[in-house]
């Protein structure tokens, strides 16, 4: 039994020091060979290696694809009795990847994928308030660039928990004190998760690294390159997203320092690819997380174990389509069946119904398009998206659309935001070293004539212009970022799917959180505070509409 789900000790994480130089990071890390003790560097490094952020078979396998992808029909599926039930070991594996480390495995498959920012972070801080004082500037954007991680991920379990165990978690290796942590209020998560990414705006807004620092940073940050800049950016559209994500229970909070932002480009950059659409490059704009380059597998059977390599019918039939996107050939493949030894393509893109039955889905499934196997399924080299340039334009669109802020327009944003996700699909395409198929960029003529289709052009009145920027959104997001899509279309309703029906009297439709694993149940005496509420149908707090 996993007893030790909060107990984080100074033993895990002075394992991670003495192996982590010798496993797959030894790429990133300084002088690997010469490592004998956990050093604050290199915990900063190992919570970037997140097998939860990176497109791997474990994540999307059990978490992503197979159960929120299916929440939000961001992915096909077979309507099962048990469609939308929850996988209480697939959850309890994502439960225990944010408190405790997992990715120390040779394996990158291993079903611990996580990097436990949680326990590595507490780790520093330790270490931190151990060290010399004059010693403390060198490490110091260590701590704040890994206080930024934690956060992230402390705001998305709070999106698919609710309330959970924060301020008190890891206390053995903070106060040497064995405790049971208390459940925080989700609110109180968030409001700590905002609070904090302003302070570590400023922080990095008025910084000036050190030679030691400089250095020492630009060595282990293998995703922002130790760019100041970058990571201001970053965390500015951190802001942005989770401002917006509990804008319709606090929305007087998220409109005074949204405005804030976008009125101060100069001491609140974004992540928004400075206003380049078709040609922008999401390799050197955006916040990705990149393979490690020991990695060789790829997501085919993620995809395919669960009939999730089926194009979605919502997206594909309703949505792209009707408008002849450009991304459609980026994102699927026709597909075809095998007659008498001879494959036969189908004749043109098109998705199975989602309403169907599932004898009939498994029937049919050859007969229609799947997820592009350039692009997705046999790519080893698909980036993990921590923040892309489209996601923060259309935030900035439905914040102006919303608002009526100053500082641009929501509809030059949205238009920016669409070129910009055709662009991202053409690069995620172009980073598979296999092409199966030639498909080039889309011209600025193409997306010219995309852009003026009335279904997509910025038009109608203000509620059919905040569809047109969440539906495009929840778009984007693609296949690998299933749970801001599940987090997205809760707080928006859209896009505005037809919800397959069950017939479990249990599970009949999808649930608005996940319920706690077992192992919190049965070892965390705090979890009788929570029990209550923990049910599948109690709503996030930001979940108002």
């Amino acid at each position: 039994m996993k007893k030790y789900f909060l107990y984080i000790s100074c033993i895990i994480t002075l394992a991670i020091g003495m192996t982590g130089c010798k496993k797959q990071l030894e790429d990133y890390y300084t002088n690997p060979d010469k490592t004998t003790d956990p050093t604050i560097e290199k915990l900063f490094s190992s919570i970037l290696d997140n097998n939860r952020i990176r497109p791997m078979y474990w994540d999307l396998r059990t978490l992503q694809l197979n159960q929120m992808g299916k929440y939000c029909q961001m992915t096909a599926f077979l309507n099962e009795l048990t469609t939308y039930s929850q996988n209480d070991d697939y959850i309890e594996d994502r439960w225990n990847d944010f408190y405790t480390p997992n990715n120390q495995g040779s394996n990158a498959n291993d079903a611990g994928s996580g990097s436990g920012p949680m326990a590595q972070y507490r780790t520093m801080q330790r270490l931190y308030k151990e060290l010399p004082v004059d010693e403390r500037p060198n490490m110091e954007v260590f701590m704040m660039a890994g206080r930024v991680l934690l956060l992230d991920q402390a705001a998305q379990m709070v999106d698919m928990f609710g309330d959970i165990p924060y301020s008190e978690a890891g206390s053995l290796d903070a106060t040497a004190t064995i405790s049971n942590p208390k459940f925080d209020s989700q609110i109180a998560v968030y409001d700590t998760v905002l609070t904090q990414l302003k302070e570590m705006a400023d922080w990095f807004a008025a910084a000036t690294l050190n030679t030691v620092a400089s250095s020492a940073f630009a060595n282990q940050d293998y995703v922002g390159h130790g760019s100041l800049s970058k990571w201001r950016r970053y965390i500015n559209s951190l802001r942005l997203r989770y401002l917006l994500r509990q804008s319709y229970y606090d929305e007087a909070r998220a409109k005074t320092e949204i405005q804030e932002i976008l009125s101060s480009p100069l001491q609140y950059p974004l992540m928004d690819g400075d206003g380049v659409g078709d040609n922008y490059s999401p390799y050197n704009t955006d916040m990705l997380l990149f393979q490690l380059t020991t990695y060789t597998n790829n997501l085919n059977s993620a995809f395919t174990e669960i009939s999730a390599h089926a194009a979605p019918d919502y997206m594909l039939n309703t949505v792209m389509l009707p408008v002849d996107d450009p991304r459609i050939p980026l994102m699927f493949d026709k597909f075809g069946a095998t007659v008498n030894g001879v494959f036969v393509p189908n004749a043109t893109y098109r998705a199975m119904s989602q309403q169907w039955t599932s004898t009939m889905q498994g029937d049919s499934i050859n007969n229609y398009s799947t997820i592009d196997s350039t692009t997705y399924r046999f790519n080893s080299h698909l980036p993990g998206i921590m923040m892309s340039a489209a996601e923060t334009n259309f935030l900035k669109a439905e914040a102006f659309e919303r608002w009526g802020l100053t500082g641009g327009t929501a509809a030059a944003s949205y238009e920016l935001a669409i070129r910009q996700s055709i662009a991202f699909q053409y690069y995620l395409h172009s980073t598979n070293t296999t092409q199966y198929e030639s498909v080039t960029q889309p011209s600025t003529a193409v997306v010219d004539a995309f852009m003026a289709k009335t279904a997509i052009a910025y038009s109608g009145t203000s509620e059919e212009k905040l569809g047109k920027i969440w539906t495009q959104k929840w778009l984007a997001f693609g296949f690998t970022q299933c749970g801001q899509a599940w987090a997205e279309y809760r707080r928006t309703n859209y896009p505005q799917i037809t919800v397959w029906q069950s017939t479990s009297s249990i599970y009949p439709t999808p649930p608005t959180r996940f319920t706690y694993p077992a192992s919190e149940k049965a070892y965390n005496t705090s979890y009788a505070d929570v029990q209550a509420n923990d049910t599948r149908t109690t709503k996030i707090f930001w979940d108002v509409n």
